[in-house]
């Protein structure tokens, strides 16, 4: 019995006896704002929130109430300063700074006492980790900021993660922290100081500590019913899992068409199968250049256009590539690439078996950085797809004409 025939029963249970899916389903399809905008993992927008909830003279109407609870929750993860945890029980919060993205710091909060000023510098982590010695960098901006350096400037560094990761100063200055407590105190304020907040207000902290539970502290309502479900229909969904879509067959899928769509193209179907990589060539080559190619393609060409499709590496690359075979004709290309540097500008490297004369990016790392942040794979897609349109529209004309005007067979 192969694997499609033992699965039809886990599947079709699945389907029929999954009383806790509708059950998700309906919980899922509740609008929440922070989904609808993309801000389940955004750190720009997570900051934006903690900003305004530290902030005693902004509009929600806690006062100090929840920068009190915040630095009380630190406190009690940290013995080494001047300061304790009753300090902020005492202090004055009339007047309160709240700066955000000062100096590349996330969050920067001054508290003026009469005999002192604490300053606190909070960095938030939400998916990636801190990078380049950003925890040192930030630590050296405050120490060598003139309006801190007086001796009653109490200073406290706070390295806000979800997972409470473990800072890499060595100097043990930053404090590790994480969103529980934060999403705790957001809900004790919706369970105790409900009827003292406006109806706008209390809307939006449950929504907000919904994706914090959801996306960002763990063990929520869906996450209950999702492992519930996972156990129940484990190997239905194992499947499920295996053959779902994923954006890399997905843009191999945007890649395709778009070159279809092109007269010129010729895409080499049976070199093309795999998601991650696509290969073509134009009618005017494959023309024009010997199919002698050895130990690469099915179509056994010797030269071939390749995408380069790998979203887990965040690398989607278009290049174009001498491969292995016949060597004279290998050379033959490789010195007729040398001639025209500005377009072939990797071709006078060393010769390799599989030798790389052009490449474009469709995607950087930065682009992914950026989507990511925002929860926008749509917009991602688009980008690549643009990318990949210049160069149809652009240098593959280039490349087209060169060869068409100078190659020889």
């Amino acid at each position: 019995m192969n694997e499609q025939s033992e699965i039809k029963e886990p599947l079709k249970d699945f389907i029929l006896n999954n009383p806790e899916f509708e059950k998700l389903e309906n919980v899922i399809q509740e609008f929440n704002i922070f989904e609808t905008l993309g801000s389940t993992y955004s750190e720009l927008k997570h900051s934006n929130v903690l900003a305004w909830l530290l902030n005693p003279n902004e509009n929600h109407g806690l006062q100090s109430y929840f920068l009190k609870q915040f630095f009380k929750s630190v406190m009690l993860e940290n013995s080494k300063s001047d300061i304790s945890f009753f300090d902020f029980e005492l202090f004055d919060y009339s007047s309160v700074e709240v700066r955000r993205e000062w100096k590349n710091i996330d969050l920067l909060v001054v508290i003026k006492e009469k005999d002192k000023k604490i300053v606190v510098v909070i960095e938030n982590k939400i998916k990636a980790s801190e990078h380049s010695d950003q925890l040192k960098r930030y630590w050296e901006t405050i120490e060598r900021e003139k309006e801190f350096q007086d001796n009653n400037v109490v200073k406290l560094f706070v390295f806000l993660t979800p997972e409470k990761l473990k800072p890499s100063d060595e100097n043990e200055i930053w404090i590790p922290f994480n969103y529980e407590p934060i999403s705790e105190i957001i809900q004790n304020i919706i369970d105790h100081k409900i009827d003292t907040l406006s109806s706008s207000i209390s809307f939006y902290l449950t929504q907000y500590n919904t994706i914090l539970r959801r996306y960002v502290v763990g063990n929520s309502d869906v996450e209950q019913i999702a492992v519930k479900i996972y156990k129940k229909h484990k190997k239905a969904l194992d499947y499920i899992f295996k053959v779902k879509p994923d954006i890399d067959r997905e843009l191999n899928d945007l890649f395709q068409d778009e070159l279809k769509n092109n007269n010129e193209i010729i895409i080499f179907e049976d070199d093309s199968k795999a998601k991650n990589w696509i290969h073509f060539s134009t009618k005017t080559i494959d023309g024009k250049v010997k199919h002698n190619g050895e130990g690469w393609l099915k179509s056994n060409r010797i030269l071939c256009f390749e995408i380069y499709i790998f979203c887990n590496e965040k690398k989607v690359d278009l290049s174009l590539y001498i491969g292995p075979g016949n060597e004279d004709d290998r050379k033959k290309l490789k010195n007729f690439f040398e001639k025209d540097p500005d377009l072939f500008k990797l071709a006078k490297r060393k010769f390799f078996k599989w030798h790389k004369v052009y490449q474009t990016p469709l995607l950087e790392k930065k682009d992914f950085n950026k989507y990511e942040e925002e929860q926008d794979d749509k917009a991602l897609k688009e980008e690549a797809v643009s990318n990949l349109k210049t160069f149809l529209e652009k240098d593959l004309i280039k490349i087209n004409d060169y060869f068409s005007d100078f190659f020889e067979r």
